[in-house]
């Protein structure tokens, strides 16, 4: 990818290429890579926050919850965090100011009420108001497409619970923008009813991080 990087720069009506989105970052972050292996995702790293980055890198952990990631065959949150400190301690020491825009799926086979609560709590925390999301949209030939519509994950034959209804999915949607003025009122109700009030004090006590 370099390579492609350097060759698309060294054309001469070319000034800079730039990554919008796409990123794998959990592979980057394989720690299982050892030796040249890890040494060359870190160097990609660092060239693609350095010289590659106009402003804004998009990427797409999906989701917070460890269950919800897990039916999706997506890794733990916990990398995101790992590569939002890379990503901001090399904008620093370049002197540039950008930012890491994440990516959300609501309303995903197997997430509930207070998956979202939670997405809504670690985001607020790490300082984002998100623009980046949409509803599960079932795609053909996908493991989740099956278990949406069969209500069962085909690897474990284990029932898994549907969001399928459009008040649910609207309401998990609602979770993305709880700091709407006008979506607040819904979503403190709605934390009150599943009895989980501690989650609004969360939202409404932001410690960013």
């Amino acid at each position: 990818l370099l390579d492609i990087y350097e060759s698309v720069n060294a054309l001469p009506s070319i000034k800079k290429a730039f990554v919008g989105s796409g990123v794998r970052y959990d592979m980057l972050l394989n720690p299982q890579a050892k030796g040249e292996e890890k040494a060359s995702h870190e160097r990609y790293t660092k060239e693609l926050i350095t010289k590659h980055v106009s402003g804004r890198l998009k990427v797409a952990p999906d989701h917070t919850s460890d269950q919800v990631l897990k039916i999706m065959r997506k890794p733990s949150f916990k990398l995101f965090h790992l590569f939002k400190r890379q990503f901001e301690k090399i904008s620093a020491k370049i002197g540039k100011k950008q930012q890491l825009i994440p990516y959300f799926i609501s309303a995903h086979p197997g997430t509930e009420i207070e998956d979202m609560a939670n997405l809504a709590c670690e985001t607020n925390e790490l300082g984002f108001h998100l623009e980046q999301v949409q509803d599960f949209t079932p795609t053909p030939m996908t493991v989740a497409t099956e278990i949406y519509y069969s209500g069962v994950h085909p690897y474990t034959g284990k029932p898994v619970s549907q969001n399928r209804d459009e008040r649910t999915k609207k309401l998990q949607n609602l979770f993305f923008f709880w700091y709407k003025k006008e979506n607040r009122g819904a979503v403190q109700h709605e934390l009150s009813k599943i009895g989980r009030p501690d989650l609004w004090e969360r939202l409404t006590q932001r410690k960013r991080i």
